[in-house]
């Protein structure tokens, strides 16, 4: 439906033309300020849908349309009003000049790698000084009332066509590296906007308005319409639901997300450059507003990518820690028991030095859950391993919950005269906590430990030294609980 709308559109702008030459300025500029216009509307309709913040480009691209509609409506004004029949007036022209750099900004920052507010901030400081040495530059070349010289507006006319292939070349580099289909939409349009419109206007700049047709009014107006008619129905569809076509590697994407805000500092350095001879302070100026702001701001992200590197090296230690610690008790787990074991085992092996191993099992804990409970239980052995905890005093001895009711101590470098020594220590703090056992010969809960010390040699294994601690602990159980027994 659009699409014959459009083509409505053109054919009556054409049949105007025809029908009513002596009106044919008036009736052309009526359809050259609605073709813009209307691809306003249709850049805030999609901006309404998908989000008006400056960081979904469709209100930028509307701003940009409506800057090209303010130039043209100027130039109305001028030809129909103030009877101005210089080939560049000067206020024209910059607002045509100036419709370029709203998409420079979205083309450096929708979709870009995450920015802060201050990021932003710098980009938009660039975006003005853009339009700002835009400015500058456009009036060292003619003045409101026009170009002084043929070559002036020549001169102009060239600088359309160079902002006109950058905006060109800016797109459809962030189109071939959208990998979200909002994005892959927005520059879509912008693309084939920019495409369009820049081959109409080097055409129409080049060769009618300066030679064939220097007056609006002619059916070479028709081609000015297009590209705003193209943006309209492009705009007009809702985007794709699937990625079709292009599929950019992830290496592109990042590189471009990375890069597209050095395409602002870029603009604004080439602009910067080009006023060197008319305006050299301003453009000294521009140079190095563009070489510190780019500077600034590849600093700030240098500084949220530690940051954000900082996050994740605090979250896999944190996952870290949690996949080697016990949910229940906040001791380490099995796993870490294991790592461990084999960890000291070969500094032990290494240095032939004593290990010694504690096998802790809380005594007739099986009759204390049927009688209390499994909250009561849990609670039980949370407590338990708190008081073992508080009770082992080197940084380098390891408690663990072994499996079950069964925890496990790891000492380094500890004879078994010295190990003994800190399992009667345990034992007896567990008794002193006087946690009720009605099944218990004592009614309270005790604990049984078996104690096992091994240098470790070529043939031995650490399994060696658990199956020693395990029958030393079974020998506690067998002898009556409450008590500690070492591995002969």
């Amino acid at each position: 439906m659009t699409v014959l709308l459009a083509i409505g559109f053109i054919l009556l702008h054409a049949v105007l033309i025809l029908l009513m030459p002596t009106h044919a300025m008036a009736a052309s500029y009526a359809f050259l300020v609605t073709a813009p216009l209307l691809a306003a509307a249709s850049a805030l309709r999609r901006g309404l849908i998908a989000g008006l913040s400056p960081a979904h480009g469709w209100s930028l691209a509307a701003l940009s349309l409506l800057l090209w509609t303010l130039g043209m409506i100027s130039s109305l004004r001028l030809d129909l009003f103030a009877g101005n029949s210089n080939e560049a007036p000067g206020e024209t022209m910059l607002l045509y000049i100036l419709y370029g750099v709203p998409i420079s900004y979205a083309v450096a920052t929708v979709g870009a790698e995450s920015s802060s507010r201050v990021q932003r901030g710098i980009d938009a400081i660039l975006a003005i000084s853009l339009g700002y040495l835009y400015f500058a530059l456009m009036f060292s070349w003619t003045t409101l009332h026009g170009a002084s010289s043929a070559r002036s507006a020549e001169m102009i006319t060239y600088m359309f066509d160079i902002e006109n292939a950058f905006l060109v070349v800016a797109t459809a580099i962030r189109l071939l590296a959208a990998d979200a289909l909002k994005t892959r939409h927005l520059f879509g349009v912008l693309t084939a906007f920019t495409m369009l419109y820049a081959l109409a206007a080097a055409y129409y700049n080049h060769h009618v308005a300066m030679d064939v047709a220097p007056n609006i009014g002619s059916l070479y107006d028709l081609i000015i319409d297009v590209p705003f008619l193209v943006f309209v129905i492009l705009a007009w569809r809702a985007p794709p639901r699937v990625v079709q076509g292009l599929n950019p590697s992830v290496a592109l994407v990042r590189f471009v997300r990375i890069g597209s805000p050095l395409l602002l500092a870029l603009s604004v350095l080439a602009i910067a450059l080009l006023l060197l001879r008319q305006r050299f302070s301003l453009g000294v100026a521009g140079v190095i507003l563009a070489v510190i702001g780019y500077g600034l701001r590849s600093i700030l992200s240098q500084v949220r990518q530690i940051e954000a590197q900082d996050v994740l090296r605090h979250d896999r230690t944190a996952l870290t820690e949690l996949a080697f610690r016990d949910d229940l008790t906040g001791v380490p787990n099995r796993r870490a028991f294991d790592a461990a074991m084999e960890r000291e085992w070969r500094i032990a092996q290494r240095t032939q030095r004593a290990i010694a191993l504690l096998l802790i099992d809380v005594d007739m804990f099986k009759l204390f859950n049927d009688r209390y409970g499994h909250p009561a239980g849990d609670a039980c052995l949370r407590e338990v391993a708190t008081v073992l905890r508080q009770a082992v005093q080197r940084p380098a001895d390891l408690l663990a919950r072994y499996g079950g009711e069964e925890f496990a101590l790891i000492l380094p470098d500890t004879p078994l005269a010295g190990a003994y020594e800190v399992a009667a220590r345990l034992c007896a703090s567990v008794r002193h906590i006087n946690l009720q056992h009605g099944d218990s010969p004592l009614g309270r809960v005790t604990v049984s430990i078996g104690v096992a010390s091994i240098v470790p040699t070529i043939d031995t294994t650490p399994q060696k030294l658990v199956a020693s601690a395990d029958r030393a602990l079974y020998e506690a159980k067998r002898n009556g609980r409450n008590r500690v027994e070492l591995a002969v």
